[in-house]
């Protein structure tokens, strides 16, 4: 479901655990993405996500806003997968892409952050957010209750 929102943006919440599913069926390119790390992760771990942050850096988004206690861990793997793209592509286009962590902001500095800081207009913004983590779910909350 694609909710309207302020700045004539578009929000939509997708299950953190059919990314590859969700991705295939979106319609709109996703401008800005919200990740949750809430617990620390191993390399590996991360690199169960690489093939959705690749694609989610070729169907145009511009904005990664990581959020939870290990939020600068992922924001790190994310910049590393830019950062190999753009050597891999050679398109200098890429490293133009935004990355940020919110390791300690409350889920209501982070929601508004997402919502209104990320400076993308006309765009769709996408939460992949876990429904059975009380944390997502606390996050999703605060989302919604500035929508």
């Amino acid at each position: 479901m694609v909710i309207p929102i302020k700045n004539s943006n578009f929000l939509m919440f997708l299950d953190e655990y059919q990314w590859d599913d969700s991705c295939l069926k979106i319609e709109l390119t996703p401008d800005v993405v919200l990740l949750s790390s809430w617990e620390q992760q191993d390399e590996s771990s991360f690199y169960q996500i690489r093939p959705i942050i690749t694609k989610l850096i070729d169907l145009g988004c511009k904005y990664f806003v990581c959020a939870g206690g290990y939020s600068e861990q992922l924001h790190d793997f994310i910049d590393d997968v830019i950062f190999n793209m753009s050597l891999s592509t050679g398109q200098g286009s890429i490293t133009d892409i935004m990355t940020t962590w919110h390791d300690t902001d409350t889920n209501e500095e982070v929601a508004n952050f997402f919502l209104y800081s990320t400076n993308v207009s006309n765009s769709l913004l996408v939460a992949f957010l876990d429904e059975n983590r009380t944390e997502d779910r606390g996050l999703k909350k605060a989302i919604l209750n500035l929508v």
